[in-house]
């Protein structure tokens, strides 16, 4: 083997690496963000544009350091600034994560290949004839070794990586930054090193590891720490979000129980309603049977009539088709009125959409009482509520119309949140929409929030599940 073929397999080993790191990049991106914001063909370009760039500036001939990094990231800001916003933290944080695991790699390989290349080297006889060609085939199998380990470690960090993260979860800006740390240090370590690593004197090269060989060992370990300490990060991470699920649903239950509660107090309340109702009928039927033997039929006419009227006025105003939905209504309704504001309804319960009746009053009661919550704020003359339910194929939408002052206020991930003090609603407040929306993908649909000319409008979209 000669030099001028050593060169050209020198050529190769870099690109190889750039090309592994590559699809390693779209294994990330597939284990971190989800197929609803990027696709399996999104992904595989994403992950072609990051390596072509890696490639091209891997053919200049002169120094690029940091220069990819540079370039990548404002990639990746320019795509998702313009395709999902959202979605650009989370993205930015995979970028850092599959770099951080490639420094990783890096600084364990610095090491061991510098010991290992020694010993080989070292061990050539160069007295003997052929001995050059025997130095670049060693090289030749060096390199080769180098990329399968490469190959064969960032494999296993990702499926390290890819054990402790089960489920995909969204990202916000703190978050990101926040696991971008590790990724940070292993960066600025690996090029610190790189830097100091052969350094050409007046009369000699300075090697960092020929002069400082306990840099051998402890580059290894401070690498393993590096990435421990990353994954301790994502599965602090994984576990936060996924207690937040579960308080969520904790939420959704105590709801529920909620809705009994209301449901036992309303039949309650109905039940004494008609016990009174029977007890007063009894004595105008005296009155009705006093005026028929009198022959006075215009005045019993007179009373049936004002009896009718009593009986309406005892009802229940919206009647949904189903019990439970008629709870959550008609106490929204009654708060409304106790409010001075205007109440329009015209909603009935999908009986034929295999929607759950509890899931569906969890999604009226949330909403009704976000709207309460806004309106509340203004004039009575400004306050109006409007409910409507419409079924369209194998779809049932909810569209629920109020007034409010304008304000919307955010959370960190973007979500509207409640504006009661947190000593009202312990420190729950913001979840709402949250639950609506989990339920809404519960049923395959989704949540769309309008704002604007003073009105607020929130439509659910819920899909017929397969009976």
């Amino acid at each position: 083997m000669s030099e001028v073929q050593i060169r050209i397999i020198e050529e190769f080993y870099g690109v190889s690496i750039i090309l592994i790191r590559g699809i390693f990049l779209y294994y990330f991106i597939r284990l971190f963000i989800k197929k609803e914001v990027l696709n399996r063909v999104k992904r595989i370009v994403l992950s072609a544009v990051i390596t072509i760039e890696a490639l091209c500036l891997y053919s200049l001939p002169f120094p690029v350091k940091g220069l990819f990094t540079i370039i990548s990231v404002l990639t990746i800001i320019a795509i998702f600034y313009f395709y999902d916003k959202k979605a650009m933290s989370h993205m930015l944080f995979v970028f850092f994560l599959w770099q951080n695991v490639y420094y990783v790699w890096h600084l364990i390989n610095t090491a061991a290949s510098n010991s290992i290349t020694d010993m080989v080297i070292g061990s050539i006889d160069y007295s003997l004839e052929g001995a050059i060609e025997e130095l670049w085939l060693r090289m030749f199998l060096l390199m080769m070794a180098q990329v399968i380990f490469m190959t064969v470690m960032v494999g296993l960090e990702f499926l390290l990586i890819k054990r402790i993260c089960p489920e995909q979860y969204d990202m916000t800006w703190t978050e990101a930054v926040y696991l971008s740390i590790y990724s940070a240090v292993s960066y600025f370590i690996s090029y610190m090193i790189v830097d100091v690593m052969v350094v050409p004197l007046q009369k000699e090269v300075f090697v960092l590891l020929d002069e400082k060989r306990s840099l051998r060992y402890t580059l290894p370990i401070l690498a393993v720490l590096i990435f421990i300490g990353e994954l301790s990060a994502i599965a602090t991470w994984q576990r936060y979000r996924r207690l937040k699920e579960e308080d969520l649903l904790l939420q959704e239950q105590v709801q529920e129980q909620e809705f009994l509660r209301k449901k036992i107090e309303f039949t309650e309340k109905h039940h004494d309603q008609i016990r009174t109702l029977r007890h007063d009928m009894a004595g105008k039927l005296m009155i009705l049977k006093s005026f028929i033997e009198n022959n006075r039929y215009q005045d019993a006419s007179d009373f049936l009539s004002e009896m009718d009227i009593e009986l309406n006025a005892s009802g229940v105003k919206y009647s949904t088709g189903n019990p439970v939905t008629d709870v959550v209504i008609n106490e929204a309704a009654t708060q409304a009125e106790k409010q001075g504001c205007t109440f329009e309804c015209e909603f009935s319960y999908p009986e034929d959409k295999s929607i759950s009746a509890m899931d569906m009053a969890i999604v009226l009661n949330n909403l009704l009482d976000n709207a309460l919550e806004a309106v509340a704020l203004l004039s009575e003359k400004e306050r109006f509520i409007k409910l409507y339910g419409t079924s369209k194929d194998n779809f049932y939408l909810i569209k629920a119309e109020n007034s409010y002052d304008g304000t919307v206020i955010r959370d960190k991930d973007s979500s509207i949140v409640s504006r009661k003090k947190e000593k009202t609603d312990n420190g729950q407040h913001g979840i709402g929409l949250k639950s609506v929306k989990n339920i809404a993908e519960k049923y395959l649909g989704g949540v769309k929030v309008e704002t604007g000319n003073n009105t607020f409008i929130v439509t659910v979209m819920l899909q017929s599940k397969e009976k």
